[in-house]
């Protein structure tokens, strides 16, 4: 109802496809698009909130990604209760946010930890009914790693389970980092208006996210579901991206012209949430369980899919651990 940039007729064309969402229970037609859901919405509805909030959370574009994996986000974010839409925004290195602080907390536990080493075998243990990880024995094995990784481990073991985990499409996630001196942002972070002629969604200002001051004038623009851009090339991209910078900060905000720092293209980001995309189940083999943002559940590849499934795959595991998320 605040959304003072749209006519009164797109607000409330979203108010009431939201309240037949909720009267429908959040359910879509297994096969439906994102755009087949939104079809009949007002096309500045679709252009400022669907579709960046598609590309932004399933990292699929409207017209591939499912409409009953983004009505669980939107179910969750929009009607889940105070505090259930709040946007993070980390001021540390995700590294020194998630994985530093568990393997501290394992390491005080008694955890012995092994860093940098790839698995290159899993086998059942006949003798002990757990499992071989490299000629060393363990009572259960979670694999949390990649979807690819997985199945290979798994090919001889459940090849059932490793086909459905190797079969994922992926779609790519490219970040341009540019720096201007002594620039900085009215927020930390800024949505954009996409085109044929400007890729970025959004944009972040790291020097306003780092108190330490060691990223002040770098800013990095990120451009989700980016399969169609790398078809141009990661040059051209850049080259977007930098002249979508320019346009989109127009009147002062740069106190130089941004310049290429570098451009990251993360090929297999996350996988196609595409509709009916049929992932592997968490349990693979007694005592042996996945997890990872890549099996089945509610949500699409994000951290908040990977953290549930993790609980998940702890709790399948014996008594006295986490209960799972609904």
């Amino acid at each position: 109802l605040a959304a003072r940039h749209w006519p009164w007729r797109a607000r409330l064309a979203l108010l009431r496809a939201a309240w037949r969402w909720r009267l429908q229970g959040f359910r879509a037609a297994p096969q439906a698009t994102v755009a087949e859901l939104t079809r009949h919405l007002p096309r500045e509805v679709q252009s400022s909130l669907i579709e960046p909030l598609c590309v932004a959370a399933l990292n699929t574009p409207a017209a591939q990604a499912s409409a009953q994996v983004f009505l669980r986000v939107l179910r969750d974010a929009l009607f889940g209760g105070p505090g259930a839409a709040d946007l993070l925004l980390p001021r540390v290195s995700l590294s020194a946010l998630l994985p530093e602080p568990a393997a501290r907390w394992l390491a005080g536990q008694g955890a012995a930890l092994q860093s940098g080493q790839r698995v290159r075998s899993l086998e059942p243990d006949a003798a002990t009914h757990g499992w071989q990880l490299d000629g060393q024995a363990f009572d259960a094995v979670v694999l949390a790693c990649s979807a690819t990784e997985a199945a290979r481990l798994t090919a001889s073991i459940a090849p059932d389970w490793s086909a459905r985990a190797a079969a994922f499409d992926y779609e790519p996630i490219v970040t341009v980092y540019l720096a201007s001196a002594g620039s900085r942002l009215a927020q930390p972070m800024t949505a954009l208006h996409t085109s044929a002629q400007h890729p970025a969604q959004f944009v972040f200002d790291l020097g306003a996210l780092d108190r330490s001051g060691a990223r002040d004038g770098l800013f990095a623009f990120v451009i989700s579901g980016a399969r169609d851009w790398l078809e141009r090339g990661l040059d051209a991209t850049t080259q977007a991206t930098l002249q979508q910078a320019h346009e989109a900060f127009e009147g002062g905000t740069w106190r130089e012209a941004p310049r290429l720092v570098q451009a990251i293209a993360e090929r297999r980001a996350t996988f196609s949430c595409a509709p009916g995309l049929k992932r592997p189940p968490a349990v693979i083999a007694p005592g042996l369980v996945a997890a990872g943002d890549f099996v089945d559940g509610p949500y699409p590849a994000t951290l908040e899919g990977a953290v549930r499934s993790g609980l998940d795959a702890v709790h399948r595991l014996g008594p006295g651990t986490p209960e799972p998320l609904s």
